[in-house]
């Protein structure tokens, strides 16, 4: 009983350290900024990517699939010899590991979330949006993809082939993300590995994710079943977590940022199309009629991946992607992005000033 209530304590006082470290660090955005982001989670990260980089499928995955048999198995000893002293060994148990973890998550990456804003340090000045503003953003955006669409090869259902499989997407998801960090020193680079392809990826499709970056093995996780066009942005976004953007809004801005910068037609033509669906969604909560008009801008082509993802995430809508919805929404605002799961569509103000800035 007594190391029950050791274990009990130590995980109070875990708890008390990783609130205070917190609380510190969102009032401290520039000391994130410059000792955390910039010194101390490169140095982490680097060297624990560096550790699974050999392993072409994700540890982080591995470890999961432990950690549930390892339950399971405890559930099954606690159900052959019953007793209240083991349940309470079991749960002071679950509860020290799941503190552990609690402040590891934190201190290898959670900190991340109370750096300085990503337009300070790209120099972007966003200012509210009009309902205008959205479809000038759009419609510069159907244009870019019209342009790349007379560059690119598309099958016999209109959708755009890629010369590689999808570990050629992984591959140069890498390279051309190190290419445009080299440009901006708030993102790290160095021993990372590449996104790596899920084992589990018709799981995440049923819980509705796309990808996951895991701060304990500092690995970008990708769903590879979700449709092809939509890999390199995934892939990029997934990077983004994994070079220290935490926030889903800048992670999805950065993703834009180098898939449009990679001069890769297929890569470029995933961020453009990725970009649009966030405006057009915009545009659809605020004036259906001027949604209507700029659907009737798009090419077949641009139809036809819009429908293929539609189709194919309408096959996962059940009660599992719900919960998938949820829990992802609980994590977000637990990390401090108070719009949870709606954090994904507020990057439509930094696209619509990368607009303005290209337009002018």
């Amino acid at each position: 009983m007594k190391k029950i209530i050791k274990r009990l304590s130590f995980s109070i006082l875990i708890l008390i350290i990783t609130y205070i470290t917190v609380k510190m660090a969102k009032n401290n955005n520039e000391f994130i900024e410059t000792f955390y982001s910039g010194r101390l989670y490169p140095a982490i990260s680097q060297n624990v990517s560096f550790v699974f980089s050999w392993l072409p499928y994700s540890v982080g995955e591995i470890i999961l699939t432990i950690g549930i048999l390892s339950l399971i198995v405890l559930m099954i000893s606690f159900i052959k010899r019953p007793s209240l002293v083991y349940l309470f060994d079991i749960f002071s148990k679950i509860v020290v590991t799941s503190a552990i973890l609690y402040f590891t998550f934190w201190i290898v990456w959670g900190l991340n979330n109370f750096r300085l804003p990503l337009e300070k340090n790209l120099g972007y000045e966003v200012e509210k949006l009009t309902t205008q503003d959205l479809n000038e953003t759009a419609v510069y955006l159907i244009e870019r993809i019209n342009e790349l669409e007379g560059q690119m090869v598309f099958d016999e259902d209109k959708l755009p082939v890629y010369h590689g499989d999808t570990q050629e997407i992984l591959k140069y998801s890498k390279v051309y993300f190190d290419n445009f960090a080299k440009n901006h020193s708030f993102l790290t680079t160095g021993r990372y590995s590449r996104p790596k392809p899920m084992i589990y990826s018709e799981v995440m499709s049923h819980l509705n994710y796309t990808g996951i970056y895991n701060p304990f093995t500092a690995e970008a996780n990708l769903n590879v079943e979700i449709p092809h066009h939509s890999i390199p942005f995934v892939a990029l976004h997934e990077i983004s977590h994994q070079r220290g953007i935490a926030g889903e809004r800048e992670a999805n801005f950065i993703a834009f940022l180098a898939s449009v910068e990679s001069n890769d037609y297929y890569f470029e033509y995933s961020g453009y199309v990725s970009a649009l669906n966030y405006i057009v969604n915009a545009v659809y909560s605020e004036d259906k009629d001027m949604y209507f008009e700029l659907v009737e801008l798009f090419s077949l082509n641009l139809r036809a991946v819009y429908r293929t993802n539609a189709e194919y995430w309408q096959n996962y809508q059940t009660v599992v992607s719900d919960i998938g919805e949820i829990n992802n929404d609980i994590f977000l605002k637990s990390t401090g992005q108070s719009e949870g799961t709606k954090s994904y569509g507020l990057v439509v103000d930094l696209i619509a000033s990368y607009v303005k800035m290209k337009k002018a």
